[in-house]
Parts: structure tokens; C-alpha cells; sequence
């Protein structure tokens, strides 16, 4: 019986797979490559699939060590094969289909990539090729199969995929805490330190106030605080006071916080912060480390977005799911029909 070319070119690429699979268990080593997957009439190999990996495992190495690092460098060696299987059976359906596409679509491509990462200087790509032993034509081939990939499931899916009002709607009741903003307040602060226990009393005391005063002790500064605050109820500039006698890292911005949510303030300072109306400032509060006072000088209660400021969102994102099905379903198809032998 006279087998089929197909067929005997699948029992070849078989035979070689589980041959270089046996010399490395016999050997005790691993193999410099051999056959990972077998894809239709296509190989895949293990040295394909570690340049694909290869920029994901360094970016792991600088985070992981020891058996994690092992067990993430696995998982993303298992991820890459299966973008290589569908990736070979994408290309495999895009020329089934007797599709095609000029040169000039991948020149354009490669000389936008020369211009964003490059600066549009075409020896310095030439040179990052080299360092990569990557030969110009073998680059051009490696994005001529991106653009096809992209364009191939954009193809599948553009047309295809509708988002209803009502399904938007349905959406926005289901998941109506993603659009809760929480109340904020634009603050200002005035922070005056307690003294350290290492802080040494003044030797001695003179006449001047505890505002004009350098204080080092606590009643001096309790005292400092209650006299900026008079200020202030008489009409003073908080954020005059605050640039002058503020401990806080945002005194040479006259105390400016900018806008604060509750839960980023410390509970005695978020229970005066949010009571305040702009443009009234607190009486002093102490903590265990100083004594401050607040300025609000504008305020947003919380909310929820409303359904017409959203809902492009909520579109956009419905869009992606759902198109990200439909390619799940189409690849699922692509596999179904093709012959798929992993090792």
C-alpha cells in the first residue's frame, strides 16, 4: 500500500519528534532543540518556542528565584507554544483562503516601528537586528505573519459583534459600584511637630510670642498651633501661615494636599476634613504626633457616574469581550479541523 505524501510526511515529522524526546531521557540531557508540536504539515520547535519566550523570562528572573521562577518559566513556555499552534493555524487559514496583501503594507509597518522606536533612524534598527542575530528578511517574515494574525482575527470579529443599549444598560445596573467616586475634598494643612523625646528645652525663654518663638517643647507648640489658629478666625492667609510655620512637606505650597479621599487621611483628620464647607478651615487637632489644622478649599460629594458618561465605555468593553469570543470560538474551530501532535 502506497501512503499518501501528507501522511507519510506526518509519520516523518512523528518519528523525529519522538526520536530527539528519547535521546534526551536515554542521555540524561537536554537536547540543543527538537520538535515541540507538529502543526498540520508545520513544526514547531523547542528553540522556537524560547525566542518567543525568552523576553518574559528575563522580565521573570528580575522578580522570582527558585522553584517559582521554575514554575512561572513552565507555565509561560506552555502559553507559548499554544500562541505558536494557533499562530501556525491562522497563517495556514489565511492562504487556504487564497488571501494576500502588497509588500507595501509591511514596509509601511516596519518603517512606523523604525520611526516610534527608533527615532527614525534606520542603521541604529539595523544594528538592534545584528545584536539580536536577527536577519533583516527574517524580521520582515516575522511581522508579515503579525500583520496577517491581526488582520485575520480583526476580520473574523469586525462585522460580527453588535452591543445593544439594552445590553449596556443591563451592564451598567450589574456593575454600578465600578462607577461609585467616592467624596473628596481639595485641603490644605498646617502641621505643627510635637517635640522629640531628644529635643532639648530652650536655656532660656525670651519675650517674644509662640508663633515668633522656636519651640521645643510641647506647650510651646499646643500654644504655637492655638495662636495660628487665631490668626486664621481673624482673617490671616492660610496659606501665607501655612508657608511660614508648617512642618509639613507641602508648606512651600502654602499647605496644599490637592484632592484627598476619605480613607487617605488618618481617621482624626478625615472626621474634621469632611465635615468642613469650602473655605473653612478646622480648629486645631491633636494627634499623637503634632497638632494640625485643615483648610478645605473645595469639595466633591460622592457619586455614581451616570449611565450617558459612561456608556462609550461600557460599549468599548462589551465590544472587546465579545469579540474575544468569537476569536476563542473561531481558533477553537481552526484546532478542531488541523492535526495537533504535542510533545
Amino acid at each position: 500500500m502506497v501512503l499518501p505524501m501528507r501522511t507519510l510526511l506526518l509519520l516523518t515529522l512523528t518519528l523525529v519528534a519522538v526520536t530527539a524526546r528519547a535521546q534526551r531521557n536515554s542521555s540524561g540531557a537536554e537536547i540543543i532543540d527538537g520538535v515541540a508540536a507538529i502543526v498540520n504539515d508545520k513544526v514547531i520547535t523547542y528553540s522556537d518556542v524560547r525566542e518567543y519566550v525568552q523576553p518574559l523570562i528575563a522580565q521573570m528572573r528580575r522578580s522570582a528565584s527558585g522553584s517559582d521562577l521554575m514554575d512561572k518559566i513552565k507555565s509561560a513556555q506552555r502559553d507559548a507554544l499554544d500562541h505558536l499552534i494557533e499562530r501556525h493555524l491562522i497563517l495556514a487559514e489565511f492562504k487556504s483562503k487564497g488571501y494576500s496583501f502588497p509588500d507595501t503594507v509591511i514596509d509601511e509597518q516596519m518603517n512606523e516601528i523604525i520611526a516610534t522606536d527608533f527615532g527614525g533612524d534606520r542603521a541604529a534598527f539595523i544594528k538592534t537586528l545584528q545584536a539580536e542575530s536577527m536577519t533583516l528578511a527574517k524580521y520582515r517574515e516575522q511581522l508579515r505573519d503579525r500583520i496577517v494574525v491581526q488582520a485575520m482575527r480583526n476580520r473574523k470579529t469586525q462585522s460580527e459583534v453588535v452591543v445593544s443599549p439594552a445590553k449596556v444598560e443591563d451592564y451598567y445596573k450589574a456593575n454600578i459600584e465600578e462607577f461609585h467616586e467616592e467624596a473628596e475634598v481639595k485641603l490644605r494643612m498646617i502641621v505643627i511637630r510635637k517635640p522629640k523625646e531628644t529635643d532639648t528645652p530652650p536655656a532660656t525663654t525670651n519675650t517674644l510670642t509662640a508663633v515668633d518663638a522656636t519651640p521645643s517643647t510641647a506647650d510651646t507648640r499646643r500654644q504655637m498651633a492655638t495662636e495660628i489658629l487665631a490668626k486664621l478666625d481673624a482673617g490671616d492667609s492660610f496659606d501665607s501661615l501655612a508657608k511660614v510655620y508648617s512642618d509639613g512637606k507641602e508648606a512651600a505650597k502654602g499647605g496644599e494636599w490637592g484632592w484627598i479621599k476619605r480613607a487617605e487621611l488618618r481617621q482624626e483628620l478625615s472626621e474634621s476634613a469632611f465635615t468642613l464647607k469650602p473655605g473653612q478651615h478646622s480648629r486645631v487637632i491633636e494627634t499623637t504626633d503634632g497638632y494640625y489644622i485643615l483648610q478645605v478649599d473645595d469639595a466633591k460629594p460622592h457619586r455614581y457616574r451616570p449611565l450617558a458618561e459612561v456608556r462609550d465605555a461600557i460599549e468599548k468593553q462589551l465590544l472587546q469581550e465579545q469579540r474575544a469570543k468569537l476569536q476563542e470560538a473561531w481558533v477553537k474551530q481552526l484546532r478542531a479541523k488541523a492535526y495537533i501532535r504535542m510533545f
